[in-house]
């Protein structure tokens, strides 16, 4: 598996510090992404660039290549900050971290650069072990509440869910009891179901049955898809940072009628089969 990581608005200083030890320190198995702020918080174009660059890495890689995304992100407490962490939703494992110096304009010392070095590679390792923690509930056979496509299953149980879990898994104490609890909590409002004529049971939101593709995955998001955003691809390999098979799709059923079309993942509207409709995690349709 690829781990890979965004070290988000640091300070010149404390950039010219992280690269001085290099990427095998913080992203032993993946790709390390940063780029300095020169004033504090985030300029727009720096999701898009981190997004775009993530993206071509990843296509570069076999797709059956295992992908997790993380981020670490000085937290400036205002907007742009809100705005940049926002973009990595839902694909990235996110986690604040501290400034090299309170003082945005203050020169470190040589202490305090050596002292930073070693608490950004802490904190690498801290989302890296966060990360597999995660794929324990993304990385699967069975069918996992996490994955439903955060588009196209219309619930406001799941969407306060993801938001919860993107928010909160790359702080809080206990990652596995957490995403337990946000699991039966989900389920509270969305049980299982067995659709008409099928033998297994499946999620659903009232519109369509989430039902597994079992063995047959071989409609899946592509990575020469043509036509699709950076955060497509993202969305495609990764989820709170935790990875998953690339060939999940679902197999949805209408619970009554079929709509004309469906979202994608970029938001187009997509016509469905005649009968059915195939939707990856990311919202792609087959």
């Amino acid at each position: 598996m690829k781990t890979d990581i965004v070290i988000a608005g640091l300070s010149v200083p404390g950039f010219d510090a992280l690269k001085a030890i290099g990427r095998r320190k913080f992203a032993p198995s993946g790709e390390l992404f940063a780029l300095p702020v020169k004033r504090r918080g985030y300029p727009k174009q720096h999701a898009p660039l981190y997004q775009q660059a993530m993206r071509d890495r990843i296509v570069k890689l076999p797709e059956p290549e295992r992908v997790s995304l993380t981020l670490a992100f000085v937290d400036y407490g205002d907007e742009t900050t809100e705005a940049f962490v926002d973009a990595f939703q839902p694909f990235a494992l996110v986690r604040p971290i501290m400034p090299i110096t309170d003082d945005f304009e203050k020169i470190p010392t040589t202490a305090e650069i050596r002292s930073y070095q070693d608490y950004l590679a802490g904190e690498a390792l801290e989302l890296r072990a966060r990360a597999s923690q995660v794929a324990e509930f993304t990385n699967i056979r069975n069918l996992s509440p996490f994955l439903l496509p955060a588009g196209n299953f219309e619930s406001r149980h799941h969407r306060l869910m993801l938001n919860a879990l993107f928010r909160n898994l790359g702080t809080v104490d206990d990652v596995t009891k957490f995403m337990r609890k946000a699991a039966k909590n989900f389920e509270r409002h969305h049980p299982r179901v067995r659709p008409p004529k099928s033998d297994h049971s499946c999620y659903s939101d009232k519109r369509l049955y989430f039902c597994s593709p079992g063995r047959d995955r071989h409609g899946y998001f592509r990575h020469d898809a043509l036509g699709h955003a950076a955060h497509c691809v993202l969305s495609a390999r990764s989820r709170f940072g935790g990875s998953f098979a690339h060939n999940l799709h679902y197999d949805c059923q209408p619970v009554t009628q079929l709509a004309a079309n469906y979202p994608n993942c970029h938001g187009t509207p997509t016509p469905a089969k005649p009968t059915y409709v195939n939707i990856c995690p990311n919202d792609y349709i087959i």
